[in-house]
């Protein structure tokens, strides 16, 4: 059996478990039931991937989706675990077999799959070992949940089968009575339950009342347009197909790379978006909840909800998948009136009142959590049983804007009065419309209309007192009950004090909050005021250090696609961020950093060490976490220069050019796409079918990529790429015209409606991208002559001494010849000659020192060892240190091991236990050695 402490860090790079994780393991180990309900992002898989991995048997693991049950696969092998999943997407015919002979750490299955498997699977599997059966997004059990599956009502049965193995249910939304429901169902016998903080600190909160239509959905997408810049992934949740697609168009119509998932697209369809979005080929996906637990994706920053979910449940569920890794992100909530209307199309198809009782009790607390005015984050911790102590968190949109206040003593007074006369069996509807003055025959039947206060609150909208009604609701003064799909409103004890207080011409002072409905001040979008809370966590970072974060990101996302995997399966952002600030030189030092496991050490440690030392030289950054170095000088070769014959003014060194800070507003997957087409010569066909991807992406993707980059500010040369795809001054001429009679350019398709069928989207783009880029057509085409005369040029005198060369030979000599002599300073190329063909101009940016930051060492020196030396000098070898510390159940410090190894100098002592480090045959935990 291994060591729970060292699966941990060979397999997942940590050295300390998280809150509750320990515990759980432990349970499971002792082959005892658990119920596990954890936060999304709190670790909860690890309940269930590590015990297989210290006992050496399957772990058998119930999963919803497959995508979901293929994205923990993958990541899974990246960490060097055996997992695979048997459903029907499974291609490999031998998986079955393989797993009936427990060849894997880990199995997945769909509920339908593990109840459809032969007894004989099970009996086999068991002869080889099962170490859990494990139950992932175990709600789906409960008819009490939000996300009822009949289908995972039948896995009790396999309790007969599977004896003596322990069954664990893992959620990270649970009330009390769906925790109750798991148990049962799933015939947990004396169960260990886990209920974990459903706090999500790193979450911002924020709800705002919409005006539905095209004018708010146009603002979504530019405020969307500027987070993608950044690198980060965008949800955008949808309660219809219908918003879906409208919101998906605008943002194709406006020129942004989005995926769109829902119920109504085919097998196909859906796994390609889903793909793209995992892998970071796209950063927006709008979609409908069927993409709610199928995302495994930490990296996601914002999350925006078009619409009111049926539930918190369902909300905290997909808003839950934001910023999984820790970094600061934003969860928005744009509804309307409308969205608390549903409750019967919610319902139509349940036909048990207990579950219709739920949906309706669900939507209305998703209802008060839209309309109060309280702090957000408090409310949704105590719907789930938490309590939360303070008032205000600090980071939700009721903490940070502090809301008007007035008395509304009077209209409170009314709409009780109104409330009490209806004597309780109306909803909210009828007593405003009694306080309106409404004549409607449901009024004039029940004789409402001989009521005293009939039209006396007529000098304010029916919404006005729709807010203040969900006011006093929270606030304890009115009663809502629910019954079947009905919802009813009384007077509650606080109202009844408050109205055995009041007279028409007096009432007690009752200040309430106004709302954004009682201003008036419905939504049309704007996130301005919170839209760089996801960056909050940079400021850690120097501008060197903040550039070589976003480096390594690239450089994971070119790794990612060549061994055809999602970056974050790699490793993660927070680890990108570690190794940014630590900068290791030595795969030791990598090693240490948490979230870097054996596998990512082993096979790719050298790649990174040589990324990593490349890319902070050029940044004038020291290794190993000390403070940047001070150069910063900027030298001119002009012998180079006078060499060469470029087309732009100024160009820097190929170890300038490959960070400059224009390129960090582009996506890694863009950045690429522009170095594989400038750098490497690539076609727009060579690119979209690299054979480093996991598939191939569109043309029409990479022509827009490509498009971006050079408006970005990056060289390029346009008239290789008005050829490749065929632009000519006929087909400019066409789109000019077009221009001229729809008369503007915000949308491309009216454009497009003007023109023949064979000039494409693609065309249109590219004539305003070289617009906007201050390109002119007519000389792109007078140089394409030119160039053929250069070439045949640059042919003739390729055996001389003194050769025309290529931007990319000019960089790559510089960094041939001038390496030693640009390690701490930057190469600089000034060029003076004319350009002879039209290129974006590629500029010098002057990085901006480093501060002095103080980094933790991750080494401990010693300056002197403990104690008097043995009269035996021991010297250090690999067997022999680590049979010292297999003895040591606490571990050795670097002093113990100096004092004991007395026979070998410190540096061989440190060399060693970095090898063996490195080797993950032992590993360090705060300043203690222990083995594997």
């Amino acid at each position: 059996m291994n060591s729970m402490s060292s699966v941990l860090k060979k397999y997942f790079g940590f050295s300390d478990f998280r809150p509750y994780q320990r515990e759980v393991i432990e349970e499971i180990i002792e082959k005892r039931d658990c119920l596990v309900v954890m936060a999304t992002g709190s670790g909860k898989s690890l309940c269930y991937q590590v015990p297989p991995l210290v006992v050496n048997k399957t772990g058998i693991v119930v999963s919803p989706l497959i995508s979901l049950m293929q994205d923990q696969v993958m990541t899974l092998k990246q960490r060097g675990i055996r997992a695979e999943y048997l459903g029907s997407a499974q291609k490999d015919s031998t998986v079955h077999s393989k797993a009936e002979r427990g060849q894997f750490d880990i199995l997945f299955m769909t509920p339908e799959k593990a109840c459809s498997v032969s007894t004989s699977f099970w009996s086999n599997l068991l002869k080889a070992g099962i170490s859990l059966f494990a139950v992932d997004e175990a709600h789906c059990i409960s008819e009490w949940g939000h996300d009822f599956r009949v289908e995972y009502k039948h896995l009790d049965n396999l309790r007969e089968v599977l004896v003596d193995v322990p069954f664990v249910g893992l959620t990270a939304t649970a009330t009390e009575k769906v925790r109750f429901d798991i148990i049962s169902s799933l015939k947990m016998n004396n169960p260990y339950v886990m209920v974990g903080s459903f706090d999500r600190p790193n979450l911002f909160y924020g709800v705002k009342l919409l005006n539905r239509g095209q004018p708010f959905i146009d603002e979504l997408v530019r405020e969307i347009s500027k987070e993608v810049a950044s690198g980060g992934s965008t949800i955008i949740y949808c309660t219809t197909i219908k918003d879906v697609e409208q919101i998906f168009k605008s943002f194709s119509e406006a020129g942004i790379e989005a995926g769109m998932y829902h119920g109504q697209m085919n097998g196909t369809a859906r796994e390609e978006s889903h793909r793209l979005f995992v892998r970071d080929e796209l950063q927006v996906m709008v979609a409908t909840v069927a993409f709610g637990m199928g995302i495994d994706k930490p990296n996601i920053r914002q999350v925006i909800h078009y619409g009111c979910p049926k539930s918190l449940e369902s909300y905290y569920q997909e808003s839950g998948r934001c910023g999984r890794d820790g970094i600061a992100s934003v969860c928005w909530l744009y509804y309307t009136r409308n969205d608390f209307a549903k409750g019967d199309f919610y319902c139509g198809d349940l036909k048990s009142e207990n579950q219709r009782k739920a949906v309706m009790e669900s939507l209305l607390a998703a209802e008060r959590y839209c309309v109060q005015t309280t702090c957000r984050r408090k409310f949704l911790l105590e719907y789930f049983g938490e309590r939360f102590s303070a008032d205000r968190c600090g980071n939700c949109d009721n903490c940070k804007v502090t809301k008007k206040e007035r008395d509304m003593s009077k209209e409170a007074f009314l709409l009780m009065a109104c409330i009490h006369s209806c004597r309780g069996k109306w909803g909210l509807n009828m007593p405003i419309d009694v306080l309106r003055g409404s004549r409607a025959r449901k009024i004039l039947e029940a004789q409402f209309d001989k009521l005293p206060l009939h039209g006396l609150g007529k000098s304010y909208p029916a919404n006005w007192w729709k807010a203040l009604g969900h006011q006093l609701i929270f606030q304890g003064y009115l009663k809502e009950t629910v019954s079947d799909v009905y919802r009813t409103l009384s007077v509650g004890s606080k109202g009844e004090q408050f109205l055995a207080s009041s007279r028409p011409d007096y009432q007690p002072p009752l200040v309430l909050p106004l709302t954004a409905e009682m201003h008036g001040e419905e939504d049309n979008g704007n996130t301005q005021e919170f839209k760089n809370l996801s960056t909050s966590e940079s400021e850690s970072f120097s501008e060197a250090e903040r550039h070589l974060y976003q480096l390594l990101l690239e450089e994971r996302l070119k790794l990612a696609r060549s061994v055809g995997t999602a970056p974050y399966a790699l490793c993660g952002d927070q680890t990108i961020r570690k190794i940014a600030l630590a900068r290791p030189s030595t795969k030791a030092r990598l090693a240490n950093i948490d979230g870097v496991n054996q596998h990512l050490v082993t096979k790719y440690g050298d790649h990174f060490l040589q990324v990593i030392q490349k890319l902070s030289r050029e940044l004038n950054l020291s290794l190993d976490g000390e403070s940047s170095l001070q150069t910063n000088e900027v030298r001119k070769v002009s012998s180079i220069a006078n060499k060469t014959k470029l087309t732009s003014v100024k160009l820097t060194s190929a170890k300038l050019t490959s960070t400059k800070l224009t390129s960090s507003r582009l996506t890694p997957a863009k950045l690429e796409a522009w170095k594989m087409w400038h750098e490497d010569g690539r076609s727009i066909q060579e690119i979209a079918n690299f054979p480093g991807r996991s598939a191939p992406i569109k043309e029409q993707t990479v022509a827009d990529y490509l498009l971006e980059a050079a408006q970005e500010g990056l060289a390029f040369d346009w008239v290789r790429f008005s050829e490749m795809i065929g632009l000519t001054v006929e087909i400019i001429s066409e789109i000019e015209g077009a221009i001229l009679k729809v008369g503007s350019t915000d949308k491309l398709k009216p454009i497009k409606n003007e023109l023949p069928e064979e000039i494409s989207y693609l065309h249109i783009k590219t004539y305003l991208s070289m617009r906007n880029c201050g390109i002119s057509f007519e000389t792109v085409q007078s140089e394409i002559h030119q160039t053929e005369e250069d070439d045949e040029r640059a042919h003739n005198a390729s055996n001389s001494s003194d050769p025309t060369l290529e931007t990319c030979h000019v960089e790559s000599h510089c960094e041939n010849d001038m390496s030693a002599k640009c390690s701490t300073e930057y190469c600089y190329l000034e060029i003076n000659e004319v350009p002879t063909l039209p290129v974006n101009g590629s500029e010098v940016h002057e990085l901006p020192l480093a501060g002095e930051g103080e980094f933790l060492n991750k080494r401990q020196k010693v300056s002197e060892t403990r104690g008097e030396a043995n009269s035996t000098k021991l010297k250090a070898t690999e067997s022999s240190v680590v049979e010292w510390l297999k003895n040591l159940n606490e571990g050795a410090t670097l002093s113990d091991a100096l004092e004991h190894f007395n026979g070998s100098s410190e540096d061989s002592v440190v060399e060693l236990l970095n090898c063996l480090e490195c080797d993950f045959s032992i590993y360090r935990k705060g300043n203690m050695y222990r083995v594997m």
